[in-house]
């Protein structure tokens, strides 16, 4: 496709962003668009094992800790969760919008990556953390910091809004590689056999090499 279509379809303005990065050619910036769509495509595993088998052990840990499957009913009242309490009741209204029965299943599944992340805001730490820090048993004990999970988890959730906002990847700082392999060691914190059923499903590190070499 030549470069005006690709303008037209998708923007002067994000094609200039990858014309910019290479010195004003479109060949090259024609070449970028394109691997930076497959890398984006790559990084959906990692993404997705990550943030679903975070909420569930969250999840997991909370129902335990508040004796209800519903366990944000016990942050009712408590100005320290106003942000989430607000994000659970947007949920719910996603749900009641829809026409969904609003059970405490259908909420979790609405909650965002940014929801799971706050949690281990230093502002809960005195709260949450001794049961959040069980969703890693298998991270190194001089790293299972909350402020080292708070990093990972953050820096993973701006990745994966990167992702599905369609930015750019392949210029960030850290680099990509760096991210992807931030992301695989959080999942090995959660259970390294999960990260090894991961393996044959990862196909970023290849098209990574592809696209460096």
């Amino acid at each position: 496709m030549d470069w005006e279509k690709l303008e037209k379809h998708f923007s002067a303005a994000r094609m200039a962003r990858y014309c910019m990065q290479r010195g004003g050619c479109r060949t090259l910036a024609s070449d970028d668009y394109r691997a930076n769509l497959l890398i984006a495509g790559a990084l959906m595993p990692v993404l997705q094992v990550l943030e679903i088998a975070l909420r569930n052990g969250i999840t997991g840990r909370l129902t335990e800790k508040y004796g209800t499957a519903d366990w944000w009913s016990g942050w009712i009242g408590n100005p320290a969760y106003a942000s989430q309490l607000k994000d659970i009741a947007a949920a719910r209204e996603k749900l009641r919008r829809r026409g969904e029965h609003a059970s405490p299943d259908k909420i979790v599944a609405e909650l965002t990556f940014g929801f799971w992340a706050t949690l281990f805001n230093a502002r809960l730490q005195d709260d949450l953390w001794k049961d959040l820090r069980l969703v890693f048993p298998h991270c190194p004990k001089a790293m299972r910091k909350r402020h080292e999970v708070s990093s990972a988890l953050n820096q993973m959730r701006l990745l994966r809004n990167r992702v599905f906002h369609h930015e750019p990847l392949l210029w960030l700082a850290p680099p990509l590689v760096d991210q992807h392999s931030l992301g695989r060691q959080a999942i090995q914190w959660i259970d390294p056999q999960l990260a090894n059923w991961l393996d044959d499903l990862d196909a970023l590190p290849s098209l990574w090499a592809d696209k460096v070499s």
